[in-house]
């Protein structure tokens, strides 16, 4: 970096940040940090904060700093909308100048998943999902990695697949479905590229990014790095690709332990888990306006600490939820100000982790390295002990976040409390105890008796990770976590939520010709909504679970009316007996 350069980055970082202040989210006075970034987002000159810090660059950012800087010294301090908006079209460039054209070359027509599929329509929408591929396929251009300075994506090397609409780079946990759903449409090579990305990431950065773009430098998502290697290698068992790339994976799982790991007593025990912190300062740049209103009538302090709080929901996928939301007693209440996520240890976030410790025990076994195995099972032992310990609700039946304001878990349904049946992490006292003691727990609170699927939460706060919106990995991790248990009622119950999330998805996309991100669990379907943007259409996660399920249940899955449900059942015979006792 130019000496002009650091000095222009030192001056903002310190004037915004003070001398013992937190990082920007990256060292970029353009897109991370600054008065060019904080003039244009608040005036609001795109409907989508996101839209602006995406943009190239026409010019060196230093030749864009300095006609900023005499612009704002020749007229006011603040420019006007029409004089940023002249700025912003004199040196910037639309979004998607960093793509070239691309097929994937693995793609072909007829993939076996498709004569597996026994319902005609069905098997017709799979071919054109699998077809979606193509559409969501991308390729960044070599200038990106050559001029990284005007751009605001991050340069990796393979091709990829994005999930679509605003989400134009890669992000983290969503490529863990895209990859699924790419083998079963055998695009291996796309897959096995995307790995390698990732790998190329914690070669530079030491972790994940949270997605392609430098102003997500500073936080990471949900680690599905090994579940990705695990899906790869038991399609392709490339076992000589998994020697090259295990000491990376190594290195994922020590920035986790080391950077987001958190302590808790119990008693006289002491458990060791894990959380979401991102430690970087001010808004979002892709929610600049947003975070900044939000804010405006806290203190200073409080204010730079809720913009870490939203940094950190946003660290884990769920952003936002009321999920995160503590109350100034310390309950699990409030609204998006009270975001504190900091201060929550997560079930779903340890079960990946606990995941991530059997798979990277069984790789380093099958490489001869006994002595990194036997240290991943005992990590796993020891974090399933940990998650029961602080997350089982026995009472309840289920597991629960652990709040660490009031030390007690949050006894709230979120859809994650089912991640420990995905992971097969936890304890049973007598077998297939627990799964029955889930299943009850689902019944209790009638969350099978949704038309569209289980909903994130049964919390309607308006965010977008919350009830009514039903998220397609949600249903995913619940649908196979019940699937593989030895309960032949939670298999049974897999498959009714396996029809219901197809049907819905099959509706609207007959409706729509589109696929979304995420779907309202009432009513006829429709898309989801809530939150800071729009639903948005593609989308990659969303085909690749709908890919899988009708890989696994293709030969019983129906295009036509649901069977009926113990909750339609029921409703049925009421309205019946009612119906009787009035003629």
């Amino acid at each position: 970096m130019p000496l002009k350069t650091c000095l222009l980055v030192a001056a903002v970082i310190l004037s915004e940040n003070g001398l013992m202040g937190l990082p920007p989210p990256c060292d970029s006075y353009i897109f991370c940090t600054g008065e060019l970034l904080e003039q244009v987002q608040m005036a609001k000159l795109f409907k989508d904060d996101k839209y602006f810090v995406d943009m190239k660059l026409k010019a060196n950012p230093d030749v864009i700093w300095e006609a900023f800087k005499n612009l704002t010294t020749s007229s006011a301090k603040s420019l006007s909308k029409q004089q940023l908006n002249n700025f912003v079209q004199a040196y910037f460039e639309t979004p998607g100048q960093e793509f070239e054209k691309w097929i994937p070359d693995d793609w072909s027509d007829q993939p076996q998943v498709l004569q597996r599929i026994s319902d005609p329509g069905l098997r017709l929408w799979a071919k054109e999902l699998h077809t979606l591929w193509k559409s969501l396929g991308r390729k960044i251009k070599v200038d990106v990695q050559l001029h990284s300075e005007l751009y605001s994506q991050i340069y990796v090397p393979n091709p990829l697949i994005v999930p679509g609409g605003r989400f134009r780079e890669f992000y983290y946990w969503d490529s863990y479905w895209i990859i699924k759903g790419l083998l079963i449409s055998e695009m291996s090579n796309t897959a096995k590229g995307m790995i390698e990305n990732f790998l190329a990431l914690i070669d530079r950065f030491g972790f994940i990014p949270n997605g392609g773009r430098v102003y997500y430098q500073h936080r990471s998502q949900p680690p599905f790095l090994a579940s990705m290697m695990e899906s790869y290698i038991h399609v392709t068992n490339d076992m000589e690709f998994l020697k090259k790339s295990i000491g990376f994976l190594d290195k994922e799982y020590e920035f986790w332990m080391k950077n987001r790991s958190v302590s808790v007593t119990l008693g006289s025990k002491t458990h060791y888990l894990n959380q979401y912190n991102v430690e970087a300062a001010g808004p979002r740049p892709e929610s600049y306006s947003k975070d900044v209103g939000l804010g405006q009538n806290l203190t200073e302090a409080a204010r730079k600490e809720l913009w870490v709080e939203l940094k950190t929901g946003a660290e884990s996928g769920w952003d936002f939820s009321s999920r995160w939301f503590i109350d100034s007693s310390g309950e699990n209440n409030g609204m998006l100000k009270d975001t504190k996520t900091r201060h929550i240890i997560p079930v779903d976030l340890n079960s990946i982790l606990c995941k991530n410790e059997r798979i990277m025990a069984l790789f380093h076994k099958q490489l001869g390295n006994s002595a990194k195995a036997q240290f991943y099972e005992e990590a796993m032992n020891k974090r399933i002990d940990a998650m029961h310990e602080v997350f089982w609700d026995k009472k309840q039946g289920i597991w629960f976040d652990y709040n660490l304001m009031n030390n007690r878990t949050n006894a709230a349904f979120y859809a994650s409390n089912l991640a420990p049946l995905w992971a097969e992490c936890f304890v049973e006292q007598l077998p297939g105890q627990d799964v029955e003691m889930v299943i009850h727990y689902l019944e209790d609170h009638q969350l099978l008796w949704y038309r569209n699927g289980i909903p994130a939460s049964l919390v309607h706060s308006g965010e977008q990770w919350d009830y009514p919106n039903a998220w397609p990995p949600l249903q995913q991790i619940i649908i196979e976590g019940l699937a593989k248990s030895k309960s032949e009622k939670g298999q049974r119950i897999a498959f009714q939520q396996a029809q219901k999330w197809i049907q819905s998805n099959f509706v609207l996309y007959n409706k729509y010709n589109a696929m979304f991100e995420k779907y309202d669990v009432n009513g006829d379907s429709k898309p989801g909504g809530g939150g800071e943007y729009d639903v948005q259409i593609g989308f990659g996660w969303t085909n690749a679970v709908v890919l899988q399920l009708l890989d696994q249940y293709g030969d019983q899955l129906a295009s036509g009316v649901m069977e009926l449900t113990s909750f339609t059942l029921h409703t049925v015979l009421l309205i019946c007996f009612l119906f009787f006792q009035f003629l």
